[in-house]
């Protein structure tokens, strides 16, 4: 009874371990948007784009999908939540980060674009596939044509853009009705050129939001 006893506290505590391990915060990366497509949704308040959570992800199980008529055809915030990531040459610390990646694609349509609002410069650091078509610079072209099947991109915020202080995130679909938008899926902040091709566990996401709530 009591080795059996013993064998059991051993294997619990193991569990108890692996499980802590599992749900620590990886600080190489900060996931922007991935399982948490709600969470993200009430932050972007601004804007008159009609964001929706759907099940067409790039991986996973969901992705933002930003559609509506007329207006400025995007969702944002300008101080999202507890952001005030600085972006550097030579990231170290928990909230320095150089680099971007997103997925991204759209029905059809002729452009739609990424902003991101930091200090110096606003909302002056923005990428676009297809056409500029509210001509909002200074924008990267990062593809000639919008696209219509899931595209990932990586980008170097320094080399694009210099130091910044990362505050806010606007998704821009310049949508052709609700049926025609913009999909965003897997923006992750990191600091090395190669981000892992997955995000491990839902944990790890909740843990950070759940620290830049407090």
């Amino acid at each position: 009874m009591k080795k059996t006893t013993l064998i059991l506290t051993v294997l619990l505590a193991f569990v108890l371990v692996q499980t802590f391990a599992l749900a620590g915060v990886d600080n190489s990366k900060f996931v922007i948007l991935d399982e948490n497509v709600d969470e993200v949704i009430k932050a972007i308040g601004s804007g008159s784009g009609t964001p929706e959570k759907v099940d067409d992800a790039y991986q996973g199980k969901e992705a933002l999908y930003i559609g509506g008529t007329g207006g400025d055809g995007q969702n944002y915030n300008a101080n999202m939540p507890g952001w005030n990531f600085k972006i550097t040459e030579t990231p170290s610390a928990d909230d320095e980060f150089r680099y971007i990646t997103f997925a991204w694609k759209k029905k059809s349509g002729t452009g739609f674009q990424l902003q991101l609002h930091g200090d110096p410069g606003t909302w002056g650091h923005r990428y676009h596939a297809g056409a500029n078509i509210k001509d909002w610079n200074p924008s990267i072209q990062v593809s000639e044509e919008v696209p219509t099947k899931w595209e990932k991109q990586t980008r170097d915020l320094f080399t694009d853009w210099e130091a910044f202080t990362l505050t806010g995130i606007a998704f821009t679909a310049w949508p052709d009705g609700d049926d025609n938008g913009g999909f965003w899926d897997y923006v992750i902040l990191h600091k090395d050129p190669e981000v892992q091709t997955a995000v491990e566990l839902k944990n790890k996401l909740t843990t950070k939001w759940a620290q830049l709530k407090k």
